[in-house]
């Protein structure tokens, strides 16, 4: 008889000479094996001017999914209860600090009056959780530095809302 301290073909006995460690044929996860589970977040955001008021609390939600030291985003804001926008850049918070610089391009603005939609983008500095937000200059150039404001690219209303969303590496 055998303990699990032994040679042998069983789950937890080792086995010399089925397997090495040399990085080339030994198993490996597979990423489309990793599973991250979605959740809930509310983002803060604001501006780097006057902040925006609201009649009750922000509407920001969203979500995010966490995988090893990689996460990915995705916002919503719906302006029904904004009293004034505020004057300034708009940015909004991810829910870690990023590792690199990134900009994200997965955003859309959608202007329910004119029946238009806007891309949003998004620059987020190493170490930080500000997401400084983007979007097209008054003439429709996309420059990627073009401030997402109150009045640029369009003029808000409640009835707009945007979305955003990326995927990073979070700073260890």
């Amino acid at each position: 008889s055998h303990d699990s301290t032994s040679l042998g073909i069983q789950p937890n006995q080792a086995s010399p000479g089925d397997h090495n460690h040399d990085g080339r044929n030994s198993r490996r996860v597979q990423l489309k094996n990793l599973q991250g589970d979605d959740i809930n977040y509310s983002p803060q955001g604001g501006t780097t001017g006057t902040q925006p008021t609201f009649s009750g609390t922000p509407l920001f939600t969203g979500s995010y999914t966490k995988w090893g030291n990689m996460v990915h985003f995705a916002f919503d804001v719906d302006m029904d209860n904004i009293t004034n926008f505020g004057t300034g850049q708009y940015y909004i918070t991810l829910p870690f600090p990023a590792r690199r610089n990134y900009q994200f391009s997965d955003g859309c603005l959608h202007d329910i009056s004119a029946n238009r939609d806007y891309p949003i983008m998004g620059h987020v500095t190493a170490g930080s959780t500000q997401v400084y937000l983007k979007s097209l200059d008054a003439q429709g150039n996309t420059a990627y530095n073009i401030p997402f404001t109150s009045t640029v690219p369009t003029v808000l209303d409640i009835a707009d809302n945007f979305h955003i969303a990326g995927t990073y590496e979070i700073q260890q």
